[in-house]
């Protein structure tokens, strides 16, 4: 295609030219034959040939501003369809960096909710921790008082047993009989830790609510 609008120019252009030239040596014969009717036929001619190259000369340059503008037109056509090739690819990208960065995000969360869970049963897991130091405490301070006492009820027992004159009426036994009914240190102990571990299972399962 660009060949073939350098052929064309370059025989317009060459057409006018010879046109031109033609045009000038009719015109010098003209004045070296120096007669009126000749004189007229080579002026004649030479207008007629200097019309036909100005029109050539013309049409040449509309045709290469034609082929021009046309060649523009395909460049921007295909700078447009480049353009939107690359918006498209843009887009695709976005999207796929979208959804990834949500992605993430939503693995974050999940991380954050998973830490947040770990480090409160971390301090649940203290607590129950102080706690059961603090019941290990009080029940080794119950074990010594009970065990001092158990001392002194021997000591006292054994004092019981010396010889001592017999009353003259039967005294009440001053011991207390132990009735299975009754709730001991150990059950109440059981109890306790029972109701504070259900307080703290339902005021767990609140905060993570």
């Amino acid at each position: 295609m660009p060949s073939t609008r350098r052929r064309r120019r370059s025989v317009r252009i060459t057409v006018a030219v010879l046109l031109l030239v033609v045009a000038g040596l009719v015109v010098l014969a003209a004045l070296y034959i120096a007669e009126l009717v000749v004189l007229g036929g080579a002026a004649v001619a030479a207008l007629s040939a200097g019309v036909v190259g100005v029109r050539l000369v013309l049409t040449e340059l509309v045709r290469s501003r034609r082929d021009a503008a046309e060649d523009r037109a395909a460049q921007a056509r295909a700078y447009q369809k480049l353009d939107a090739r690359r918006s498209d690819e843009h887009a695709t990208f976005a999207d796929q960096i979208t959804s990834r960065l949500e992605a993430a995000t939503s693995t974050v969360s999940e991380l954050q909710g998973t830490i947040r869970l770990a480090e409160r049963r971390t301090e649940l897991a203290e607590q129950r921790a102080r706690h059961e130091s603090r019941r290990r405490s009080e029940l080794q301070r119950r074990y010594d008082t009970l065990a001092s006492a158990a001392d002194s009820d021997a000591g006292a027992d054994a004092d019981a047993d010396k010889p001592r004159p017999e009353p003259s009426e039967s005294a009440p036994d001053p011991k207390p009989q132990w009735d299975p009914d009754v709730p001991t240190v150990v059950d109440l102990l059981s109890w306790e830790d029972r109701d504070t571990a259900r307080s703290e299972v339902r005021e767990a399962g609140g905060r993570l609510a």
